[in-house]
């Protein structure tokens, strides 16, 4: 089946990238609270702003001028070379660690609220839906994507409304010094800890190839998602940290506040469709988005051909039995993901950086697209802009080692350094063929 034929509209990649997005506030709102407090929402909202915008403008700006398939594969193969492209996809294997994580807190989540469930099993079985789901292609993951993403929009304003109505009386006072329980470290971390989040919208670029328009629907919907999020995850974490007597609840999941302000049958619905439902969506639309790199790789001779195989439906689905199984084996086996995230994050933060030195070479690379692009802008404004990015990105990695520990840091490096001597050894030993599908 031909992808490009399915032609996403607007709407279709705002719900793909805004559900998923949003569930970010769900399986982080207890880390904000705990370590500032009250301020929980400020530190989202700068997360947005930083993480969701500033962050991920080189993606922005490539999606402004072409219509390609492979997501930021193609962005930094087109632009820094065959070898540095691959080495960005291998650096991104890691990345599907963070799918088992959402299928444990589905679990968890539905536990709180029937705890005679096992939530290792509830994990397993939702997991598998989605899974099922996405086997059908792209078009029956936006339809159901659609719906839930508004159920669980309307879930999450609903415990909103009632949180306002039992809201501490210093919720407002943002003057006084208890409101941030951190002092301004504890904000920043907190910032930090969710940064990561703020930019999922970003994998939407995946999609540019299937979409209607792309050019102009990818970015537009890369903001309006990142609206959303600053609207939702910001409401949502003020009503966390702010309800009467909320102290006792820094640190601990939306379960426990969402008890105290929805009333008889409101709490489970509003934990069914709310957060569980969230995850849901973020887990549905997360297998397509988080692929897309890796398929396009795989073509290109980065990874042995055998597992790109698609179904009658264009699905990778060896791809995604992979992403089931790292879901569901670790909840099969009791074991927690947690530890063995940690040893995504410097291929994450190094995937970052080289999304920036691809921006850095727009203006030479692309000249006449980059002119005729809506985010043009005069050098002496773009390159102070990319300096600043770079100052987050380096100030973000810094951060993120301190929150790891050395022996995690030595096994990131570890991992980055083995990915990136598989991709040179490819490519050195000719095993690759790539061919990057760019229109201008």
């Amino acid at each position: 089946m031909d992808q490009k034929k399915q032609q996403l509209n607007l709407k279709a990649l705002v719900a793909i990238s805004s559900g998923g997005a949003v569930s970010s506030v769900i399986t982080t709102v207890m880390l904000a609270t705990a370590q500032t407090g009250r301020s929980a929402w400020i530190a989202y909202s700068v997360s947005i702003l930083i993480g969701g915008i500033l962050r991920i403008l080189p993606v922005i700006w490539f999606a402004s001028m072409f219509r390609y398939k492979g997501g930021n594969y193609a962005l930094v193969t087109s632009t820094l070379g065959e070898q540095m492209g691959g080495i960005y996809a291998l650096w991104w294997l890691p990345m599907f660690l963070s799918r088992g994580m959402g299928a444990s807190a589905m679990g968890e989540y539905l536990k709180s609220v029937f705890p005679s469930v096992n939530a290792n099993l509830a994990g397993i079985i939702f997991t598998t839906i989605a899974f099922v789901i996405n086997l059908f292609g792209i078009s029956a993951m936006v339809k159901v994507q659609k719906k839930l993403t508004l159920a669980a929009g309307a879930a999450l304003l609903v415990y909103v409304i009632f949180g306002f109505t039992k809201l501490d009386a210093g919720a407002f006072s943002i003057g006084s010094p208890s409101y941030f329980l951190g002092g301004g470290a504890g904000l920043l971390m907190a910032t930090v800890l969710v940064i990561q989040g703020a930019s999922g919208p970003s994998l939407v670029s995946g999609f540019s190839w299937e979409s209607e328009n792309p050019r102009t629907n990818i970015p537009r919907a890369i903001f309006l998602s990142n609206l959303i999020m600053l609207i939702v995850c910001g409401l949502v974490s003020f009503t966390a940290a702010n309800i009467a007597g909320g102290e006792e609840l820094y640190g601990k999941a939306l379960t426990f506040s969402a008890g105290k302000v929805l009333p008889g049958i409101l709490f489970p619905l509003f934990m069914l469709i709310g957060p569980f439902m969230t995850l849901f969506i973020s887990m549905n639309s997360g297998m397509p988005s988080m692929a897309a790199p890796v398929v396009a790789a795989i073509g290109n001779g980065w990874l042995p051909e055998k597992i790109g195989k698609t179904n009658r439906y264009g699905v990778p689905w060896i791809i995604y039995t992979v992403m089931w199984l790292i879901c569901i084996i670790p909840l099969m086996l009791g074991v927690s993901l947690r530890s063995f995230t940690a040893y995504t994050v410097i291929a994450q933060r190094t995937s970052g950086m080289l999304l920036l030195i691809s921006a850095f070479r727009y203006p030479k690379v692309y000249r006449e697209e980059w002119k005729a692009s809506r985010f043009h802008m005069s050098n002496y404004l773009y390159y102070p802009l990319l300096v600043l990015i770079a100052c987050v990105e380096l100030f973000t990695l810094y951060m993120s080692v301190r929150s790891i520990g050395i022996s995690a840091f030595i096994g990131n490096l570890i991992v980055v350094a083995l990915l990136a001597l598989y991709a040179i050894m490819r490519y050195k030993g000719k095993k690759t063929n790539v061919r990057i599908l760019v229109e201008r």
